[in-house]
């Protein structure tokens, strides 16, 4: 894998973490592929290193590795847990991260905070291990993924959330993990992937954030316009259709889309006229 999809493959955990545990995901992905050279290194599906214990509910495997001793990299065996699976290992650490010793990385600010905090709290022995997080989290934007929690469902209600996973689901705008949303009227970091990735194609303001506009932007796309080269308005829905259709995007339906509605309609079996009307919608949001 390279390193988009190794960033890709961490993701679904690293987010889960932080519904579960409340550990950012930039900080999760980082000491990831931190602690195993991109996934590289991993032994027993131990991403982070994480030290085996007696009573921790883990198989134990013994292996070399090197410690931090007075300022001297130190060689030595210990003991570390053995996971079932990579996403065993992730939940495991935000548990983990998540005892009274780490308190100060759950409650911290930013990344930058939990990087320095997690160091801190004991998690590791090198001096540099801050700024290494912190340069992983910066030269590949990891920060992205750390939507803050109390801002993301503003001024909305849980009847709000469950239209929104809804139309989110019908306009096929997956989760980060390639899967529908569950309709649970919670904003989770799944419904926030898919929030970002909406946003991303209308071009929207308040990156994650849930409010008056990514509702206003659903609905002027679930109203179903009739779109096509002789349209003025609805860049929103013809934004979403472009998207749709493998169109280069700029809400301006011009040639380019037109051919490639006619292709999508030809490939579905309707009348290929390039014109996006009830028929094509329907299709489209089926």
């Amino acid at each position: 894998m390279n390193k988009t999809q190794i960033i890709k493959s961490l993701i679904p955990g690293a987010l889960l973490s932080y519904e579960k545990y409340n550990i950012l995901p930039s900080l999760t992905i980082a000491q990831a592929i931190l602690e195993t050279g991109w996934l590289q290194y991993i032994k027993g599906n131990n991403i982070f290193g994480i030290k085996w214990t007696n009573g921790c509910g883990y198989e134990v495997q013994e292996l070399s590795t090197h410690e931090w001793i007075n300022g001297v990299k130190t060689p030595m065996m210990c003991k570390f847990r053995k996971y079932d699976s990579l996403a065993d290992s992730i939940l495991d650490h935000g548990k983990l991260l998540s005892f009274t010793r780490y308190k100060s990385v759950i409650t911290s600010k930013d990344y930058k905070e939990a990087c320095q905090n997690v160091y801190n709290s004991g998690y590791c022995t090198d001096s540099e291990y801050p700024k290494k997080l912190i340069s992983i989290i910066e030269q590949n934007k990891l920060y992205i993924y750390d939507a803050p929690r109390s801002e993301i469902a503003k001024n909305t209600t849980s009847k709000d959330i469950k239209h929104l996973q809804q139309c989110l689901n019908l306009m096929k705008i997956r989760a980060t993990n390639n899967t529908t949303l569950f309709i649970d009227g919670f904003i989770g970091p799944l419904t926030v992937s898919a929030i970002k990735k909406l946003q991303d194609i209308l071009n929207l303001s308040m990156y994650g954030i849930f409010g008056p506009e990514i509702l206003s932007a659903v609905e002027s796309i679930m109203e179903r316009p009739l779109c096509s080269l002789k349209s003025n308005g609805y860049k929103t829905a013809i934004r979403y259709i472009q998207w749709r259709t493998g169109s280069s995007i700029d809400g301006i339906y011009g040639n380019e889309t037109a051919r490639l509605v006619k292709a999508y309609q030809q490939n579905n079996k309707l009348v290929a006229d390039g014109i996006v009307g009830k028929n094509t919608w329907d299709r489209l949001l089926s």
